[in-house]
């Protein structure tokens, strides 16, 4: 799974499909690979009070997603560069701020020194699913 981190507010999932799927193709001597999964994440940043849009992509096998994320980490995506990288869920056993120590549950989410923006920014919603079709921007009926 990778992280595409400050893609436009406007993209959809077939954007993002369409951005990948040159380089989820095999070559000559490549293995191609499929994409499972695509997720838009809508971020605030309650200090700043702006929104920020990230992509999860999940594709199989492991070494295409890592050939993935060399070919297209900096590239240009709808006008607009954006980071491209392995993307690591938490815990305890890779928390650098636990320095490799089981903690507490009071201390799993705090920070030594608050130099990141982690406590600045809440979850919107996921948006993924909330538009359908490739024609325009149409919001799925019920929303």
């Amino acid at each position: 799974m990778f992280f595409c981190g400050g893609i436009p507010a406007q993209t959809k999932r077939h954007n993002i499909r369409e951005f990948i799927e040159p380089s989820v193709k095999g070559g000559l001597f490549k293995k191609k690979g499929h994409i499972k999964r695509i997720e838009i994440l809508v971020f605030k940043d309650v200090v700043l009070n702006k929104l920020e849009y990230h992509g999860l992509v999940n594709i199989e096998p492991d070494e295409v997603a890592e050939r993935v994320i060399k070919k297209l980490n900096c590239k240009k995506f709808m006008g607009k560069h954006i980071a491209v990288r392995e993307y690591r869920q938490r815990d305890w056993h890779n928390d650098r701020r636990l320095n490799n120590k089981k903690a507490d549950i009071v201390n799993r989410d705090r920070r030594e020194t608050d130099r990141r923006r982690g406590a600045q920014l809440e979850e919107i919603e996921d948006v993924s699913a909330m538009f359908i079709g490739r024609e325009g921007f149409h919001r799925k009926q019920g929303d």
